[in-house]
C-alpha cells in the first residue's frame, strides 16, 4: 500500500475509533445493561443508593450488603464493586476490600478514581510504594482529579527519596492551574518552596496569599506578618516550620476549610464514594416535573357568630387527620363541631394583625394543646384525654405572671431541654420568651433584647453549627440574626441588609442542606438569603406585586409532590401558588386563591397538601386537586412516650428531618406533628434522616409512608471507654475518667466543679494478658464527646490468691472516695434481697451473670425513677476486722445537663444518690449515710462502708438497705472484710507506647436496663456519628510525651479516635498469688450537650487547679492561659482542627457532591 494510502487508513481507523467513542460514551456503554423503566434497572438502583445512604451514614455493614446486592444484580456496574470496597476498607477489612476493587478495576481499567482506592488500600495496608504506584497511575488517568493529586504530593513529601521535594512542587504547580486560587494549595506551595529554599517562589506564593490576608482574623494575620517578613530575606530552615504553623492557624477559617476538603480526602473516610453509575444510565438527581395542571377548590366550612380573626388547624393527637379552631378574640372554638367554646378575651382593640393562635403541646402528653395571644395577654388551653380543653392559663402564670399585649406567637424549645417554650411578640418592646418549665407553668425571659415590634420568628440552623438559631423580623422591616451559644444564650447578628421585609419564612429552597431565609419585601420581590461564612447571600427567586395589599404572610412546602419545595404567598384577602419545576424555577399557578390564608396542611389525608384560611372572616378549606400520579412520604417525629426519657419535645419541633430517594434530598424543619415529602415518581424512600432538638442524629431505613420516626434512647455522653486485650482479644472493660466532667449543669442554675481529676478503674486478671511482651489498653472515644487526657499509667497488683481487691468506683462530686486498692476476704452475697416491693430478688444480684436488678419504674426523666431500694441482712462485723463493706456492682443510666436544666425548672423531681438505711432495734428505718454517689459509669464496684452502722450504735448483723431514685441497676451485691493493704505488691508501670489514631464507632449490645457495650472487633461507622466540638485536638500519631506525666499538656481526643497504649508486660506473681490491675488516669471530659457550658468548642482548655471559665469572650485560643505555657504544642501535636462539616451536611446534594 502506498504512503498516502496507509495515511487514508490511519485517518479513517482514527476516525472510526472517535466515532465508536463517541457512540459509547453517548450509548454503546449501556448496551445490554438493565434500562431506565425496566425492573431490573429499579432494583439496582434501589440497592445501590440504598447502601450509598447507609455508606453516608455510616452504617457501614449495612452498605456492605446492599454493594453486594447491587453487584450481584448487575454484575457489570463498576460502581458496586467500587462502593463495596470502599465500604470494606473503612471497616478496616483489607482483603475483602482487594477483592471487590480488583473487580471494579477489572471492570473500569482506566477509571481514576477506582485506581485511587486501590492506591488507598495499599496505604492502609502499610504497602507504601504500591500505594504511591497507584497514586501516580490515578493522577494520570485523571489529571483533573485534584484530590488524588494532592494525596500524591503527600505521599511524595513522606517518601523523602532522592529530588521528593523538586517532583512534590512540581505536582503542585499543576494542581494550582486547576485551582488557581485555592488558599490551601497556595500555603502548601509556599511551605514546600521554603523547604526547598526557592526564594522567588516563596514570595510569589505569599503575593498571592495577601489580598485573601487582609480579612483574616488578628491571631492569623498576625501569623501570616511573620511568614512575609522570613520571605523577605534569606530563607532559612525555620521558614518552612513558620508557613506549617500558618497552616495551622488558617485551619479555623472557613474559607481555607472550604480550599483544603476540595483538595484533600478525608483521613477518617479514606474516599469519596460513587454517587452516580459507571456504565448504567445514571439515576435522576432533580425534582420531577412541576404538575402544572394542579388546581385548588374553596369550600366554606361554617360561620361563626363573629367573623373569625385567627385560624388554626390542629390534630388533636398528632395523627388524625387536623380539625380547624378559630377565634374572634372573644372565644375560641372547633369549627363545625360542638365541642364547648373557650373564653378567650383577647382585649379591647384586638384585630386579625394582633390576634395569635397556635397548636403546641405544652405538657409533653402527646396532645396538642392551644396558645392564644393579643392585646389581653397569651392564654393556655391544655387538652384533656376526652379531646375538650381546660383552661390552664391560672397556673402557667401563677409564678411569673403575663407577659402582657401580644402581637404574635411562635413555639420553639429555646433551650432544647425537652419543654416546648413560647416565644411572644409584644407592642413596642422586645419579645419575650414563656420559658416552659416542665410542671405546667412559665419564666419570663428576654434573650432576644434590642428587636422591637416583632412581626415575625422562624427557628432553624441558619449558621449550620448544628443547633438551631432564631431570626426575627422587626416593625420596622430589618432582619435580626440571634446564633445560639446555646444553654438558652444567644449572640446577636447582623441579618441579611434587606430593607423593607414585610414577611418572613424559612425553607431549604436550593435543596443543598443549608438553610435559607424567605422575605417578601415592599414592590413585590420574593428573595432567598443564605448565611455562609459570616455573609449573607441573597438572590430573588419570583416576584409578586400583588403583595402591596396588604399584609403578607409566606408558606413553603411541596403541594405537588414533585420532589422540590413550592412557595405560597398570601394577603389577609389573597394568594398565589409558585410550584418549582425539575430545574429549580418556580412557576406560578394562573388561577389565585381568593382567600387570606392562615396555613398548608393534609387536610383530607389524601396525601396532597392542601390550604385553610379566611375568607372575610369566614373559615374555608382550600383542597389541592393534583393531576400527576406523584408519591409522598409522611414522616411522624416523635419523642419516647415511655417513662424516663423526656430529652426532647414531643413532637420534635426544631429538628432537622431529611429524605433521601436516589439522589433527591429533601429538608425540612419540624415545625408541627407532621413533616410532609413529595417524592415525584419516585416510589420509596432508602432513607430518613432526622437531628432531634437535642442534637442526637438518626436514619431510618425504608421508612413506610405515613410512618412515625421514635426517637432512639442511648447515651450520647458517658467518658472514653477502655478496652483490654486479655490474650485473645480486646474486650470492653469499662467507662474512664467520669469523675472530671467539664461544664455539666447539674440543675437550672449551676454547673457542677471538677474536684478530682485523677481517675482509678480495675482491670481484672482474666481481662489483661500480656501478649509479645506487652500489655495493651485502648481508650476509644465514641460519644458526643471531647477527651483531655493529661497522663496514664498500669499498675500491676499482685496479691495472695484468697485475697480479692477492688476499687472504689463511685461518683461523688462533693466528697470523691480515696484513690486506693482495696483488699478484701470472705466476699459472700448478701442474704434475703427484696426490692422496695417486698420481692426477693436474691437469685438477681447473687452473682455477676449479666441480670441486672430493674425492678423499679422509670421516672419522667432519663437517669431517674421511682424511690427504689434493695434491703438485705449484713454479718455482724467479724472480730478484728479493720474494715466491713457492701460491695455492689453495677452501673448507672445518667442524666445529662439538658435533662438536669429540666430537671431544676420543673422542680417535680429531686435526683437522690445512694443512702445507707438500716433498721433499728423498733422496727425503723434510719439513714446513717447518706449522699453516697452513684457507680461512676458501667461495669462499676462501689464500695459502701458499714462502720456508721456501728457509730450509730447498730452494730450488726442488721438488715440494711441502699436506696435512691436514680436509675441503678445492680448485678451482684456481697459483703466483705477489709483486709491490710501490706499483703498487696504493687508495681507502677508507664507507658512503653501511645499512639492517637482513627477508628471509627463500635457496634454495640445491650437493653435500656443492660449497659450499651461495646464490640471492639466489629466497627459500626467510621463516619462522623456526632456534632464535633469545634477546635484543635492532637494530630494522629505518637502522643507518649504528652500522656507521660500530669502538667497539662494532653492528648485532646475527638469521637472516633483512639488513644493505643503499651505497657511492658512483667514477671508473673509467686505460686499461690494472683494479679490484677489498675488503670490509673488524669485528665477531662467535656460533651456536647448544649445545656453543657462551652459545649460547642475544644475550648476553653481546662487545667488543673483552675475553675473552667473561658480567657475571654472571643473563646481565643491565643488568649488561653494553657495554650499561653505550651503554645509549642500547638506546632507539635495540636495540628487537627475538626469543624461538623460532614455531619451537619448530612445527605445533602452539597454532601453527596463533594
Amino acid at each position: 500500500m502506498s504512503r498516502g494510502g496507509r495515511r487514508t487508513g490511519l485517518v479513517l481507523a482514527i476516525g472510526l475509533l472517535a466515532a465508536l467513542s463517541v457512540w459509547y460514551l453517548g450509548w454503546g456503554r449501556f448496551a445490554g445493561l438493565p434500562q431506565p423503566g425496566s425492573r431490573e434497572y429499579e432494583e439496582v438502583t434501589r440497592a445501590f443508593y440504598r447502601a450509598l445512604a447507609e455508606l453516608e451514614v455510616g452504617l457501614l455493614d449495612g452498605a456492605v450488603n446492599g454493594f453486594s446486592a447491587a453487584a450481584g444484580l448487575v454484575p457489570r456496574e463498576p460502581a458496586s464493586w467500587a462502593n463495596l470496597g470502599l465500604a470494606h476498607l473503612r471497616l478496616g477489612s483489607f482483603d475483602e476490600a482487594a477483592a471487590a476493587l480488583s473487580r471494579a478495576a477489572e471492570l473500569a481499567p482506566d477509571d481514576g478514581r477506582i485506581v485511587f482506592l486501590l492506591s488507598r488500600l495499599e496505604t492502609s495496608r502499610g504497602n507504601l510504594d504500591a500505594g504511591l504506584e497507584h497514586l501516580r497511575r490515578a493522577v494520570a488517568l485523571d489529571p483533573s482529579n485534584v484530590q488524588a493529586r494532592m494525596a500524591l504530593v503527600q505521599e511524595i513529601e513522606n517518601a523523602a527519596s532522592p529530588g521528593a521535594d523538586d517532583e512534590a512542587q512540581k505536582l503542585l504547580e499543576e494542581i494550582l492551574v486547576l485551582a488557581p486560587d485555592n488558599l490551601a494549595v497556595l500555603v502548601e506551595r509556599a511551605r514546600l518552596a521554603a523547604k526547598r529554599g526557592d526564594a522567588d517562589l516563596l514570595r510569589d506564593s505569599i503575593d498571592r496569599l495577601a489580598p485573601a490576608a487582609a480579612t483574616w482574623p488578628d491571631e492569623v494575620a498576625a501569623q501570616f506578618a511573620v511568614v512575609r517578613q522570613m520571605a523577605e530575606g534569606p530563607i532559612g530552615s525555620d521558614a518552612a516550620i513558620e508557613l506549617a504553623f500558618l497552616r495551622n492557624v488558617l485551619a479555623r477559617e472557613p474559607a481555607f476549610l472550604d480550599d483544603r476538603q476540595r483538595v484533600t480526602a478525608s483521613v477518617e473516610l479514606i474516599a469519596d464514594p460513587f454517587v452516580e453509575f459507571v456504565r448504567l444510565a445514571p439515576a435522576r438527581s432533580t425534582p420531577d416535573a412541576a404538575d402544572r395542571d394542579l388546581t385548588y377548590v374553596t369550600d366554606v366550612v361554617g360561620g361563626a357568630p363573629e367573623p373569625l380573626l385567627a385560624l388554626t388547624a390542629v390534630s388533636l393527637d398528632g395523627v388524625a387527620p387536623p380539625a380547624l379552631f378559630g377565634t374572634d378574640g372573644r372565644e375560641i372554638r372547633r369549627i363545625n363541631s360542638t365541642m364547648p367554646t373557650l373564653p378567650f378575651p383577647a382585649g379591647s382593640g384586638a384585630a386579625a394583625a394582633g390576634v395569635s393562635l397556635i397548636a403546641v403541646d405544652w405538657n409533653h402528653d402527646f396532645r396538642l394543646d392551644l396558645a392564644a395571644g393579643g392585646p389581653g395577654g397569651v392564654f393556655l388551653y391544655v387538652q384533656m384525654e376526652d379531646g375538650t380543653f381546660a383552661d390552664a392559663t391560672p397556673w402557667a402564670t401563677a409564678r411569673a405572671g403575663a407577659p402582657g399585649p401580644v402581637t404574635g406567637l411562635w413555639a420553639a424549645d429555646v433551650e432544647m431541654d425537652g419543654d416546648i417554650d413560647l416565644i411572644a411578640a409584644r407592642p413596642n418592646g422586645p419579645p419575650v420568651v414563656l420559658r416552659n418549665d416542665g410542671n405546667g407553668q412559665w419564666d419570663l425571659l428576654e434573650p432576644f433584647a434590642g428587636v422591637s415590634d416583632v412581626r415575625a420568628f422562624v427557628w432553624g440552623d441558619i449558621d449550620r453549627d448544628g443547633d438551631p438559631d432564631a431570626v426575627l423580623l422587626d416593625g420596622s422591616g430589618a432582619l435580626h440574626l440571634f446564633v445560639n451559644q446555646q444553654a438558652g444564650a444567644f449572640a446577636r447578628e447582623d441579618g441579611p441588609p434587606l430593607a423593607g421585609v414585610a414577611a418572613l419564612a424559612l425553607a431549604d429552597a436550593y435543596a443543598d442542606g443549608a438553610l435559607d431565609l424567605v422575605t417578601y419585601r415592599a414592590g413585590g420581590s420574593i428573595e432567598l438569603s443564605t448565611w455562609r461564612h459570616d455573609s449573607w447571600t441573597t438572590r430573588e427567586w419570583t416576584n409578586w406585586p400583588d403583595g402591596d395589599a396588604g399584609a403578607v404572610r409566606l408558606f413553603v412546602a411541596d403541594l405537588d409532590n414533585n420532589g422540590a419545595l413550592d412557595l405560597v404567598a398570601s394577603t389577609p384577602t389573597t394568594a398565589a401558588v409558585w410550584l418549582t419545576d425539575h430545574d429549580g424555577t418556580p412557576v406560578r399557578l394562573d388561577a389565585p386563591v381568593d382567600v387570606g390564608l392562615a396555613g398548608v396542611v393534609d387536610l383530607d389525608d389524601d396525601g396532597v397538601l392542601d390550604l385553610y384560611g379566611l375568607a372575610d372572616g369566614v373559615p374555608a378549606r382550600i383542597t389541592g386537586q393534583a393531576t400527576r400520579d406523584y408519591h409522598y412520604q409522611v414522616v411522624r417525629p416523635r419523642a419516647q412516650t415511655a417513662a424516663g426519657d423526656q430529652r426532647i419535645n414531643s413532637f420534635g419541633i426544631g429538628a432537622t428531618v431529611e429524605v433521601r430517594s436516589g439522589l433527591l434530598v429533601q429538608t425540612q424543619v419540624v415545625t408541627g406533628p407532621v413533616v410532609h415529602v413529595g417524592l415525584g415518581t419516585r416510589r420509596a424512600v432508602d432513607v430518613t434522616r432526622i437531628v432531634w432538638p437535642n442534637g442526637v442524629p438518626q436514619a431510618e431505613f425504608d421508612p413506610q409512608v405515613d410512618a412515625a420516626i421514635t426517637a432512639e434512647q442511648r447515651l450520647k455522653g458517658s467518658c472514653p471507654w477502655v478496652f483490654a486485650d486479655n490474650g485473645q482479644g480486646l474486650q470492653f472493660i469499662t467507662d474512664f475518667l467520669w469523675r472530671s466532667p467539664l461544664g455539666l449543669r447539674i440543675n437550672a442554675a449551676d454547673t457542677a466543679g471538677v474536684t478530682q481529676t485523677e481517675d482509678w478503674i480495675r482491670i481484672g486478671g482474666d481481662q489483661l494478658a500480656p501478649r509479645n511482651g506487652v500489655y495493651d489498653v485502648r481508650i476509644t472515644a465514641e460519644l458526643w464527646e471531647t477527651h483531655y487526657i493529661d497522663h496514664v499509667a498500669l499498675m500491676v497488683v499482685d496479691h495472695p490468691a484468697d485475697v480479692e481487691v477492688f476499687v472504689d468506683e463511685r461518683f461523688v462530686p462533693a466528697a470523691p472516695p480515696a484513690l486506693e486498692v482495696h483488699a478484701v476476704r470472705d466476699v459472700t452475697t448478701v442474704a434475703d434481697a427484696r426490692d422496695h416491693r417486698g420481692r426477693i430478688v436474691t437469685p438477681m444480684i447473687e452473682s455477676l451473670d449479666g441480670r441486672y436488678l430493674a425492678t423499679f419504674a422509670r421516672g419522667p426523666y432519663q437517669g431517674i425513677a421511682e424511690e427504689h431500694w434493695v434491703e438485705f441482712d449484713v454479718p455482724a462485723r467479724p472480730a478484728g476486722a479493720a474494715r466491713w463493706w457492701i460491695v455492689g456492682q453495677g452501673w448507672v443510666y445518667p442524666t445529662d445537663s439538658s435533662i438536669n436544666v429540666a430537671i431544676g425548672q420543673g422542680g417535680r423531681v429531686r435526683p437522690q444518690s445512694l443512702a445507707l438505711d438500716v433498721l433499728d432495734d423498733a422496727g425503723r428505718w434510719t439513714t446513717v449515710a447518706s449522699d453516697l454517689g452513684f457507680p461512676a459509669g458501667k461495669n462499676k464496684t462501689v464500695l459502701i462502708d458499714l462502720q456508721p452502722l456501728e457509730r450509730a450504735g447498730l452494730p450488726g448483723p442488721r438488715r440494711v438497705r441502699l436506696r435512691t431514685n436514680l436509675e441503678i441497676y445492680w448485678d451482684r451485691l456481697a459483703t466483705a472484710v477489709g483486709v491490710d493493704g501490706s499483703v498487696l505488691r504493687t508495681e507502677r508501670l508507664e507507658p512503653a507506647g501511645a499512639e492517637l489514631r482513627y477508628r471509627g464507632y463500635s457496634a454495640t449490645v445491650g437493653s435500656r436496663s443492660e449497659p450499651e457495650t461495646p464490640i471492639y472487633d466489629r466497627i459500626a461507622s467510621t463516619s462522623p456519628r456526632w456534632r464535633d466540638l469545634v477546635g484543635y485536638y492532637t494530630r494522629f500519631g505518637d502522643v507518649r510525651e504528652l500522656v507521660a506525666g500530669v502538667d497539662d499538656r494532653y492528648v485532646i481526643m475527638n469521637a472516633g479516635d483512639e488513644l493505643a497504649l503499651t505497657f511492658a508486660a512483667r514477671p508473673g506473681p509467686p505460686d499461690g498469688w494472683t494479679r490484677d490491675f489498675v488503670l490509673i488516669g488524669d485528665g477531662w471530659n467535656k460533651d456536647g450537650d448544649f445545656n453543657t457550658d462551652y459545649s460547642k468548642t475544644v475550648l476553653p482548655l481546662p487545667a488543673h487547679g483552675t475553675g473552667y471559665t473561658a480567657a475571654d469572650d472571643r473563646l481565643s485560643l491565643e488568649a488561653d492561659p494553657v495554650y499561653q505555657r505550651h503554645p509549642d504544642d500547638w506546632r507539635t501535636y495540636h495540628t487537627r482542627y475538626v469543624v461538623p462539616r460532614a455531619f451537619v451536611d448530612g445527605l445533602s446534594r452539597r454532601a453527596a457532591s463533594r
